[in-house]
């Protein structure tokens, strides 16, 4: 800790580089304030987490964001919001509040391990807007380019490409010929849609969804693998219904919500953002509302109803990763999916839950890195990541 304190002796008097302050204020966003074999007087301490508060409010949060700040000017406050900072050099661009692990013994972060650069030398860079259409005629379409462009399917529907989506028309003749398209992302990307009723989806990484090029009949049905977050329009007398893989079936009038059912995952989750949605499982149904979520066990196939962390579960759409009392598998596939790599695990990988959030267009290395401090090793061979536990 000596490192430490000597960087709070130069903080105190004014001396400290700009490098020297980001990392001593990310060493506090990290630190366990609460341990009792930290030497640091407890003047200097208090002063500390005081003068750090107040840099963090002033120079790494955004003035958009300032008003949603807790009113306490207690430090600890902090540890409730994420902030976007613009860290550089010693933690590169990270941008996180922490991330640690729970487990019986909280481990100490020195000093020196927070200043250790990345031994993950390779960079693997996030995923990007990129994803492939399954036409009615069985032509694949790749959507990876940058351009725009404009297609006509059979039945006269309009479909328009821009940057990073897909936006359908009805344009229809009435002839009752209805077509299908699926879009497909691959590990590594993610896509929007616009369906011709008006209603969007966001596309996460390793899913996929078939739809119809135009809704006839009663109801808007669609059918999705992976994970998406939709924005359904609302039509009088015509539900939307999105059916997965399992025979799990969500429908609605309108509202937004996400669904979460990758097939290695143990739960399959939808979330409701605003609305009313109705889930039904074989012959269980559930209706939630706002901020709840309905939770099916893949090995009994159970439905059942909890109160949702929203923000969680949105995260991935609106830019972030986040976790919270999430294992390190869990993790891994997560960022398996975005990342495009493949991970494999030693038997002796840490037990325990992780917290923390960081944006979704870091680089791998980043990410890495943090959970680095809380024990974890990895291995890193082209693609492959394998996890070498502590």
């Amino acid at each position: 800790m000596h490192k430490i304190q000597e960087l709070i002796q130069k903080y105190n008097s004014g001396q400290c580089t700009t490098e020297e302050k980001l990392l001593l204020e990310q060493w506090y966003q990290l630190f366990d304030w609460n341990n009792k074999n930290i030497s640091i007087p407890e003047g200097n301490m208090e002063d500390l987490k005081k003068e750090v508060w107040c840099a963090l409010q002033k120079n790494t949060i955004p003035a958009s964001r300032k008003h949603h700040l807790p009113s306490s000017s207690e430090p600890a406050a902090l540890l409730k919001w994420w902030h976007y900072g613009s860290a550089a050099a010693i933690i590169t661009t990270i941008l996180i509040l922490g991330l640690f692990r729970s487990q019986p013994k909280k481990a100490i972060i020195s000093a020196n391990r927070i200043e250790k650069t990345a031994e993950v030398n390779k960079v693997i860079l996030p995923g990007t807007s990129k994803a492939q259409l399954l036409l009615a005629n069985g032509s694949i379409l790749s959507l990876d380019s940058a351009r725009s462009m404009q297609l006509k399917e059979e039945d006269g529907t309009r479909i328009n490409k821009q940057a990073g989506k897909l936006i359908y028309t009805d344009g229809t003749s009435g002839n009752g010929k209805v077509l299908f398209n699926t879009l497909s992302t691959p590990r590594g990307g993610e896509y929007q849609l616009g369906l011709p009723d008006g209603s969007k989806v966001w596309l996460n990484a390793a899913s996929s969804i078939k739809f119809p090029t135009h809704f006839e009949g009663k109801q808007r049905t669609v059918f999705l693998h992976g994970e998406a977050y939709f924005e359904v329009a609302k039509i009088k007398g015509m539900p939307f219904q999105v059916k997965l893989d399992n025979d799990m079936v969500v429908e609605v009038v309108g509202t937004h919500f996400n669904i979460m059912g990758y097939n290695d995952e143990r739960e399959i989750k939808t979330t409701l953002e605003e609305g009313i949605v109705k889930v039904t499982n074989q012959n269980k149904t559930v209706l939630l509302s706002p901020s709840q979520q309905a939770i099916i066990k893949r090995n009994y196939q159970g439905l059942t109803i909890s109160d949702a962390d929203v923000a969680k579960a949105l995260a991935w759409k609106n830019g972030m990763i986040e976790f919270d009392g999430d294992d390190l598998p869990y993790i891994m596939r997560q960022l398996s999916r975005w990342y495009d790599v493949d991970i494999s695990f030693t038997n002796d990988i840490p037990k325990g839950t992780y917290k923390g959030a960081i944006r979704r267009q870091s680089p791998l290395s980043n990410i890495l890195e943090i959970l680095k401090l809380a024990g974890v090793k990895f291995k890193i061979e082209e693609k492959k990541l394998t996890v070498t536990g502590g």
